[in-house]
């Protein structure tokens, strides 16, 4: 039996029609474009609804060419309100290949002229741009591939519009493999938020100056790999600034200069670094509560110290002693030293390789407030482990990751002095890496709790194949090895997934 509506009675999707604008435009606000412009089909009270969403979050690929998409934005963004986001992601469809299409039939237009202004791409960004910076707009985030060199070649052509540095609304900048040109005004008042991704920049100025235009700052990330545009000179200097991440990791054919990145952020929360070319750091007023995570190589050569004669006199004073034999040390112990006020910090094996390097010369380097130390070692390292914990004398936490670990070598000499955080402080330990069970393993494991004095918490994860009961003789084999009455030891089986406590 059907069901009878009675007049003045509204079924639950009349409901929705029947709410204001306001509420309407709130709720395809949460959803992407493309879903909130299908809407307009729904009937005549939703057929233009969606001009009003105060934000625009679009994939090229949704539509069949370019003269499609530029139609839609044009539309979209021909409105009063204010425009809380522009989201743009260029896809590899069709869109892409007009775009590149209209920008050869330019390069090899030898008359020099543009039959219509309005269908350039390169105007119709500006355009778009302008429009957004117009309606007050609070986020911007575009995306251009890079896939080839044809791509590369479009993010040449088609530069950002420099009314973008100086948007009084904007909070949050986020551009992936976009050209930026120079300008003299940069004025960006409340920026929070600004992720610089693959990014083609004028010159090292530029982005210095984009850096210095944002007051309360609080987020940045700079990530240059592979990119037309190799940065010399890198300078962060914001009281604002709580996270930060340089990025500058890239093969190594791609960049053959020297570098430079100096950072004076005393708020900063959270500092990632990332690098595998030849770079000096200059960190300066980082605060102890900073956690940093670093993979860097210190990868210097002479061939490249020799370019860094041609860098600005104002860093000459860095590189002045890069000649010598003691180079690649001298940096590694400064940068060591800038970092020595941190209290939680992962290290990558290879920066680890420094570190290592250094206890060989005196002084070593120290991290007298260190107390949470995650790090990834080599075998080559592991003999060295007691050297590196001696450097953090007040640690409490450590989580280790082994990495091409050579099961029949020894890892300790028998003469090597406990580090006073294991005799004092130290209280938890976690080997992520899965372990077998082989003897260099149960070695490091027994190193651990034989010589902890103050050790709560012990976690390991037994590798898969090993079973239940086994993980239980182990155990009990550690039973013997204890220094710290109070000590728990927590086995994971890795392919359980289960736990098994004990404590000691």
């Amino acid at each position: 039996m059907s069901e009878r509506i009675t007049p003045g009675c509204r079924t639950e999707e009349d409901r929705i029609s029947f709410l204001p604008d306001h509420l309407l435009c709130e709720i395809l606000s949460h959803v992407p474009t493309k879903t909130g412009v299908m809407t307009s089909v729904l009937s005549t009270r939703w057929r233009t609804i969606w001009l009003s969403i105060p934000l625009l979050d679009l994939d090229t690929d949704y539509f069949p060419n370019f003269t499609a998409l530029a139609s839609f934005i044009s539309r979209f963004l021909d409105g009063p309100s204010c425009l809380q986001e522009f989201k743009l992601a260029f896809g590899s469809g069709r869109p892409i290949r007009d775009i590149s299409n209209e920008f050869m039939r330019l390069a090899f237009n030898f008359t020099g002229t543009i039959r219509d202004i309005s269908s350039n791409p390169a105007y119709l960004m500006t355009q778009w741009i302008n429009n957004a910076v117009t309606r007050k707009v609070q986020h911007v985030d575009i995306l251009y591939p890079t896939k080839d060199i044809l791509a590369r070649w479009i993010v040449g052509m088609m530069k950002m519009p420099r009314c973008i540095y100086t948007c009084e609304t904007l909070v949050s900048l986020k551009l992936c493999n976009v050209s930026l040109a120079d300008s003299e005004n940069f004025s960006l008042p409340r920026l929070k938020i600004m992720r610089l991704v693959g990014n083609v920049y004028t010159n090292d100025a530029f982005l210095e100056k984009l850096i210095s235009s944002c007051p309360v700052l609080e987020e940045l990330v700079v990530r240059n790999r592979d990119t037309e545009y190799n940065l010399r000179v890198l300078q962060v200097c914001s009281k604002s600034l709580k996270s930060l991440v340089v990025d500058l990791d890239g093969r190594e054919n791609v960049f053959k200069d020297f570098r430079v990145v100096v950072i004076d952020a005393p708020g900063l929360n959270n500092l990632r670094l990332k690098d595998n070319q030849f770079t000096i750091y200059v960190i300066s007023n980082l605060g102890s509560s900073a956690k940093v995570d670093i993979d860097v190589s210190f990868n210097l050569k002479r061939s490249v110290v020799r370019s860094a004669v041609r860098m600005r006199s104002l860093y000459t004073m860095l590189v002045r002693d890069m000649t010598t034999s003691s180079s690649k040390r001298s940096v590694m112990r400064s940068f060591f030293t800038m970092l020595s006020s941190v209290r939680d910090m992962t290290i990558s094996q290879t920066t680890l390789e420094g570190v290592c390097l250094n206890l060989k010369h005196k002084p070593e380097p120290q991290f007298p407030y260190l107390i949470r130390l995650h790090v990834i070692l080599y075998n080559s390292d592991l003999g060295k482990l007691p050297n590196i914990l001696e450097c953090c004398p007040n640690l409490k936490s450590l989580v280790l990751e082994l990495s091409n670990l050579k099961k029949e070598e020894p890892l300790f000499s028998s003469s090597s002095s406990v580090p006073v955080c294991l005799r004092s402080s130290l209280e938890y330990v976690e080997i992520k890496t899965p372990i077998s069970g082989a003897v260099a393993e149960i070695e490091l494991v027994k190193y651990f709790l034989e010589n902890s004095a103050v050790l709560k918490k012990f976690n390991m994860c037994l590798r898969c194949g090993r079973k239940k009961e086994e993980s239980k003789i182990l155990m009990e084999r550690l039973r013997l090895s204890r220094c710290s009455p109070s000590c728990e030891v927590v086995v994971q089986l890795e392919e359980l997934r289960e736990e098994t406590s004990l404590k000691l």
